[in-house]
């Protein structure tokens, strides 16, 4: 097709190559921003990396390529029609497309899998932790069929992008992509649920407790977009009457897409940069504690939170924040103390000398 036979531009076509735009930067950078939190948190201020930490930095960079693939398509026919498209623009827009279905089901699998491990490491309700176990292994499983099933959608894999092939290539039927979207709400589901059973056995701060339903209220809505990026694959492919062309609904379906997997980002760090916020934002999140203490007293509210650590009882709860935030003051008063103790011992061994000599040599002498 020439570029005189193209069609007169389309207002909406330009409308959606904006909108896959501004959601693609957008969802990247926040969960990026996010993912970087996380990582300052764990590696610079707790200095402590967990196995959850490992699995979030891949599952980012597969939201981001996700993001990227679609920004890419844009350039080789995302969101118009087929009669705009010469047939190697759409065999270049089909190679991204078999890609980007690649990557995010990369990207799921591995924010699913750092946040069951992050269940499994901090909570010791021993049931959650069983089931956390076994959904663990139910997710690895079913999502290394997924990768595979989307890696071999056709054999040879050429047909994908290659109509002529498609009379002798074996591709999967769309039963096959179905049961994606089933196993992947159906995950998301049972993620969402599974820390809910001890949600209301958790003692913390009421500003802490509103902080920990929205983050759950945000894991719901990514399992919301998930159904609803269902629901949209499925109107423009199979129920929509008149047809719907596929690659105009592709677009929304690529906007659900990037808001799903980079939610999901989000969602799996929110609770684990709270140091980092702690630093920025001592006042409005812990305005008992100095700022200089905070990342102790927070990482108990944390524990208690996920279980780790039993809940204190109200009667020892200022004493035990009190030494929590005083930590360091009770050990240089501790060490204070031990230097008067010794300093008066060494003036009655030396007749009541109180020189610095010898306090040194009482401390030289421990």
């Amino acid at each position: 097709m020439t570029g005189g036979d193209s069609p007169a531009p389309d207002p909406d076509v330009a409308h959606y190559g904006q909108l896959i735009i501004a959601v693609a930067v957008v969802t990247m950078a926040v969960s990026g921003l996010f993912v970087g939190m996380r990582l300052w948190s764990r590696v610079v201020i707790l200095r402590s990396v967990a196995v959850e930490d490992a699995f979030i930095l891949p599952a980012w960079l597969f939201a981001a390529g996700n993001s990227i693939s679609n920004l890419i398509q844009l350039q080789y026919g995302l969101g118009r029609p087929y009669a705009a498209l010469d047939p190697d623009t759409f065999a270049i827009y089909l190679k991204i497309g078999y890609a980007t279905n690649i990557i995010y089901a990369l990207a799921l699998a591995f924010v699913k899998i750092s946040i069951l491990c992050l269940y499994i490491r901090v909570l010791t309700y021993n049931n959650v932790r069983r089931a956390a176990r076994v959904l663990l292994g139910i997710v690895i499983i079913t999502h290394l069929w997924i990768i595979a099933s989307l890696i071999t959608v056709c054999i040879p894999v050429e047909a994908v992008w290659n109509r002529a092939l498609r009379s002798t290539a074996y591709c999967h039927s769309w039963n096959v992509y179905w049961s994606h979207s089933g196993i992947n709400i159906t995950t998301d589901f049972l993620i969402f649920l599974l820390p809910l059973t001890v949600l209301p056995k958790i003692r913390v701060p009421q500003r802490q407790k509103i902080l920990l339903y929205f983050v759950f209220l945000l894991a719901f809505s990514v399992c919301l977009i998930s159904i609803v990026r269902t629901v949209q694959f499925a109107l423009g492919w199979t129920f929509a009457q008149p047809p719907i062309d596929p690659i105009l609904n592709t677009v929304l379906i690529a906007v659900w897409t990037m808001l799903e997997v980079n939610l999901a980002v989000v969602c799996a760090c929110i609770t684990t940069i709270k140091p980092v916020l702690a630093r920025i934002f001592p006042r409005l999140l812990t305005p008992e504690i100095s700022e200089s203490n905070m990342s102790v007293s927070w990482n108990r509210v944390i524990e208690e939170a996920h279980g780790r650590l039993r809940p204190r009882a109200a009667s020892d709860t200022g004493t035990q924040t009190l030494r929590e935030s005083g930590q360091s003051s009770v050990q240089t008063k501790n060490i204070r103390t031990g230097d008067a103790e010794a300093t008066d011992k060494g003036a009655q061994s030396s007749g009541g000398s109180l020189t610095s000599g010898g306090v040194e040599r009482q401390f030289a002498g421990h």
